[in-house]
């Protein structure tokens, strides 16, 4: 379908212009309110999260809490046995204390005894009610106990008429029947009349047997408190459910309650179809509920749903909580006005300015318009008379516009070339000799050129239109033409025969291609015909002259063939019999000289007689020295005599033999094994003249054994290292979060305690306990290859001169030589890790030496080929070598077998951890090095190890005369452990620091999105369950490109730390660390 395109353009300037502008002012209020309407379920989705998030922190604690009461009461160390009541009662009342929205804490047997402490405001304010159920000899007795706010006794009673039984609640029950710890549906606590849950968990002594339940009830009323502070715009609310219906918290806690029946005294949770507040229920309606099997609510993820109600249309949003011991649901919902209302007042006036600048614009499209559609018109007319072979009708085409005009020069050329082109090729198409044609692939003929006329007395009008097929002397013929032009694609010089109009037969030589379509299918056939007649009939006599040829040479020569016939056959049977000798001959002679394996013949004296170049080779004397020369000269003498009574079994028996295994001297006087064969010559008579056989060298796969050997070992003990490797890591970074709990109190702890005070030296001494837990866990860190924490390029000659001389200061039963290599090359490595190579190295040679003595210590730039770093496990290129020698007791073959172990030492108890060697394994490893020894019993050891040389300049300390002042300024805390959490707050903020605490990754987001403006530093954990530290600092970094981000792990610095150091991390802290290297690190991050 065609349009005219006048038309076209003057409904597509009214299209652009008033339909653009309709779809702006209408889709910029639709996106407007779509923004808007995703900001405000953002909004409502973090409302949900907070909320869960609070909610599993209120509610976590008691898990906490009933699990440490489970296992204090399976180990005895608590017991709800009469003896230990008061024990238990004092820790039950310390829990009560510890969280106060805990309403009691109990312990049911299963012989019917219970033990209960809860809050009771009875007989004093804030006090405490102990229940105890016990029976004794069929017996049944129940104590009541009272005590004040302060633990301390107001009274005691007996309650006979008591008929509680633990067993029968539905806590224990289920408790026992899920075999773990339970949580019970929300419910209203009867002593209290406040909503709250209950968390039972059983405890047994062995497996099977029963001890007790443990229970834990939890006040849940801070959860409707909390929501009835959350700000949902204007007039937006938030309240949970349980999946059973009922109403678990709501902001107005007095709808959040029944009477159940008619007892007012008895009041049960609401249910969310009885619930007061009517938008709460029409929210709940909206949502098609699916349900479980037993009739609960089923929510599989956060869902969105609008409705309305008395005439207002809200948004509300249904969020499940992720854990299932609490199948609760959060709904948050916020009326629609509170973020469209102004929206909504601004579409009329955009819409009058919309329509004023349209009919503006309407009138400078259609001036323009008319002076693009006249040129236009003209030029379509010319090209319709081209269409029509018309090239000698003129048209106007004159416009003001350059490309138009362009456009109108261009057609008057093409009609011109069109013209010459046409003429040019006529005369070629009527006056070409051979015969050109264009056939369906059917076999119609749709072109021909006149030429055809001259061959086959057929016109070109007669055979336009006639299949090809008539025209063939064979039809058969054209089924092969169609078929090998659709395989090749095209022929050349295809050969076949036609029928002319008067029967006559016509040799042809086609040359055809195939033409195809947009699909790749074929159209037809196009191609040129040559009459090859003339050159046919000259072949045709070409051969008949040569077969006449031939039958006189046959004639003439068959008399001469059969007269030499027997002379041939005579020549050729003696010429045979020579070849085939010289055959066997040369071929014997070239297997003796070209086999790889050696070969000799020997007279019975064991004299050699005959020899190759490979038995030359084995034995190491120049070939006119082997001639002649006994076996016994380069044999072993008693491999020898083993070798004299094989050649006598040889003579006896005649019978060839293998002489298996032994060695050769050579002329040098190194050695090689070879395994041998032999065989006895005799000569014409059969009598015995020598022996032969053939020698193979085997010294270089028995090498290659051995190496495959030592290489496998090798191997699997580096597999063994780096198992044990991976659990000592993940064990130091657990200690290291330990260590930093202890070392942030102990430094909070001193601020308060100078010099002088009764605790400072006990304090220090904890610190100093701390610092040697931080050491040996760097060991284990350092072993686990894991442990890099600060790589830069390094002067290995400057560390060894520093270490190892301070280490020959303190021991003057030693002497450190130092033998450093000029300008030795730098290295990438953690300064500190390679300071605990070379004191360990160090600390090994002196105690390898209890009488004293001297360690060399030496430095070498080398460049190792491929040949000489495949043993050592590492690639080709520039290392720099230490090596640390001692003269001292040296290693048997047991010890150098296991020296890398971790936690292998020959040392006494208490001298040696067996981290030392381990852990200098896994630095150099973990540096792209390698770490060996070479060491002999009674000789010493020589530990060498090589690090990749880097072209970086090492870094050359300045001093810092600075002080440490008081810091200032917002930094975001974050970590998943609330211990560590809460020490480094409160270091922070000794120091003078604005301090946002973040428990885990999603809370510092949300933390970073309300204050990011403020914070000065972000002290991230790099390893949390919720979100990873690097994706974490990716998230911030998209925030505030510029935010500084200082990363803390009890791990060291890792690939993956490295990684988020070289995205932009400002630095990186290793746990544990005290106040004042905290202080240094955030100066140094922060230049202040």
């Amino acid at each position: 379908m065609k349009f005219s395109i006048r038309w076209t353009l003057i409904i597509g300037i009214l299209g652009l212009i008033w339909g653009t502008q309709i779809i702006i002012t209408s889709s910029t209020y639709l996106s407007s309110e779509k923004v808007l309407l995703h900001h405000a379920r953002d909004i409502m989705q973090n409302i949900a999260d907070l909320t869960i998030v609070q909610s599993r922190n209120h509610l976590s604690l008691a898990h906490g809490a009933a699990h440490l009461t489970e296992r204090l009461v399976a180990s005895e160390v608590v017991s709800s046995a009469p003896s230990h009541w008061r024990a238990l009662e004092n820790y039950f009342l310390d829990q009560l204390a510890i969280y106060p929205h805990f309403a009691g804490i109990y312990v049911g047997s299963p012989n019917g005894d219970f033990f209960y402490v809860s809050r009771n405001d009875t007989h004093s304010p804030d006090g405490f009610r102990t229940k105890i159920i016990s029976h004794s000899n069929g017996h049944r007795e129940t104590r009541l106990i009272w005590r004040d706010d302060r633990n301390r006794f107001v009274m005691e009673e007996q309650d006979p008429a008591d008929a509680f039984d633990p067993r029968q609640r539905p806590w224990y029950k289920r408790a026992l029947a899920t075999d773990s710890i339970v949580w019970t549906d929300p419910y209203i606590f009867f002593t209290s009349q406040k909503p709250g849950i209950t968390i039972a968990g059983p405890i047994y002594r062995a497996p099977g047997e029963l001890q007790s339940v443990v229970g834990v009830d939890i006040e849940i009323d801070e959860l409707s408190l909390f929501i009835e502070k959350l700000r949902i715009g204007k007039n937006g609310r938030a309240f949970m459910l349980n999946d059973n219906g009922d109403v678990v918290a709501f902001p107005d806690l007095a709808q959040l309650t029944q009477a159940e029946g008619d007892r007012s005294d008895h009041l049960r949770l609401v249910r969310i179809d009885e619930l007061a507040d009517p938008v709460s229920r029409a929210a709940y309606d909206a949502v098609p509920w699916q349900h479980k099997p037993d009739g609960r609510l089923l929510l599989a993820g956060p869902h969105f749903v609008r409705f309305n109600h008395a005439g207002a249309s809200y948004h509300a949003m249904f969020a499940p909580f992720q854990d299932t011991q609490w199948p609760w649901i959060i709904c948050v919902y916020l009326p629609e006005s509170d973020y469209l209302g102004s929206l909504q007042d601004n579409r009329r006036h955009n819409l009058l300015i919309t329509i004023v600048l349209s009919i503006l614009a309407t009138l400078v499209g259609f001036r323009l318009a008319r002076g693009i559609i006249r040129p236009l018109a003209g030029l379509e007319k010319e090209a319709l008379a081209i269409k029509q072979q018309d090239l000698s009708q003129q048209f106007d085409t004159h416009s003001a516009y350059k490309e138009i005009q362009e456009t109108a020069e261009s057609f008057a050329r093409m009609k011109d070339a069109l013209r010459s082109s046409e003429e040019k090729y006529r005369a070629i198409y009527e006056n070409i000799q051979d015969i050109y044609y264009e056939t369906a692939m059917d076999g119609s003929l749709l072109e021909v050129s006149p030429s055809v006329a001259k061959f086959t007395q057929y016109t070109r009008e007669e055979l336009i239109g006639i299949t090809m097929n008539t025209l063939y002397e064979d039809p058969r013929e054209r089924e092969r033409f169609v078929r090998t032009i659709t395989d090749q694609g095209k022929v050349d010089d295809y050969e076949l025969r036609l029928r002319g109009k008067g029967g006559n037969i016509l040799y042809c030589s086609i040359n055809a291609a195939l033409q195809m379509d947009a699909a790749g299918n074929p159209v037809k056939i196009v191609g040129s015909l040559r009459i090859i007649d003339d050159r046919k009939k000259a072949e045709l006599e070409l051969r008949q002259y040569q077969t006449r040829l031939e039958s006189l040479v046959q004639e003439r020569t068959r008399d001469l063939e059969a007269s030499n016939a027997q002379l041939r056959r005579e020549i050729e049977i003696r010429t045979s019999k020579e070849e085939e000798l010289r055959n066997s001959e040369e071929k014997y002679r070239s297997i003796i000289t070209n086999m790889d394996n050696g070969y000799y013949e020997m007279d019975l004296r064991g004299n050699l007689t005959f020899f190759n170049d490979p038995l030359v080779e084995m034995v190491g004397y120049p070939p006119e020295e082997v001639y002649g020369l006994n076996y016994r000269r380069f044999i072993p003498p008693d491999q020898a005599e083993a070798m004299k009574e094989k050649y006598a079994i040889i003579r006896r028996t005649g019978k060839p033999e293998k002489l298996y295994r032994y060695a050769i001297i050579r002329k040098d006087g190194s050695q090689k094994t070879v395994e041998a064969s032999a065989a006895l010559i005799t000569d014409r008579n059969g009598e015995a003249i020598g022996f032969r056989g053939v020698v193979l060298d085997i010294t270089d796969r028995l090498n290659a054994e051995q190496e495959r050997i030592r290489i496998e070992a090798q191997y699997q003990q580096i597999q063994r290292l780096e198992g044990i490797g991976t659990l000592a890591g993940g064990v130091a970074h657990d200690f290291n979060n330990l260590l930093m709990g202890i070392q942030g109190n102990v430094s909070l702890m001193l601020l308060e305690s100078p010099a002088g005070h009764a605790h400072h030296d006990k304090l220090k001494n904890i610190e100093s306990c701390v610092t040697a837990g931080a050491d040996l866990t760097r060991q284990l860190l350092g072993f686990a290859r894991g442990g890099k924490y600060m790589v830069k390029p390094l002067d290995l000659n400057q560390l060894v001169q520093r270490t190892a001389g301070m280490f020959g200061r303190t021991r003057k039963e030693i002497q450190v030589l130092q033998a450093l290599e000029h300008d030795v090359w730098p290295v990438m490595a953690d300064q500190s890790q390679i300071e605990q190579v070379l004191l360990n190295l160090c600390i090994n040679a002196w105690q390898a030496m209890p009488e004293g003595g001297n360690i060399h210590v030496t430095t070498n730039n080398v460049v190792l080929a491929a040949a000489e770093a495949r043993p050592l496990g590492i690639s080709p290129g520039h290392y720099v070598k230490v090596s640390v020698a001692d003269a001292g007791v040296g290693m048997d073959v047991t010890t150098q077998e296991r020296i890398f172990e971790p936690f292998f030492t020959t040392k006494e108890m208490g001298r040696g951890t067996g981290l030392g060697l381990a852990s200098a394994y896994g630095i150099i490893k973990n540096h792209d090095g390698t770490i060996d020894f070479v060491s002999r019993e009674g000789e010493g050891t020589t530990f060498f190890f090589y690090l990749p040389a880097t072209n970086g300049r090492p870094d050359h300390p300045q001093s810092d005369a600075a002080g440490l002042a008081a810091g200032s300024g917002t930094i975001l805390l974050v970590d998943d452990e609330q211990m560590i959490l809460t020490v480094n707050q409160n270091m922070l903020e000794k120091m003078g620091y604005t301090v946002l605490p973040a428990v885990g990754g999603k809370e510092a987001l949300r933390v970073f999105e309300k204050e990011g403006k403020r914070i000065d530093l972000v002290i991230l954990d790099m390893i949390m369950p919720d979100m990873s530290g690097g994706l974490v600092f990716d998230r911030l970094k998209a925030r505030r490109q510029d935010v500084k981000v200082l990363l803390s792990s009890g791990y060291s610095l890792s690939e993956q730390a490295e990684e988020i150091l070289a995205r932009g991390c400002a630095g990186f802290i290793q746990k544990p660390f005290n106040m004042e290297q905290l202080r240094a690190k955030i100066r140094d991050v922060l230049g202040r």
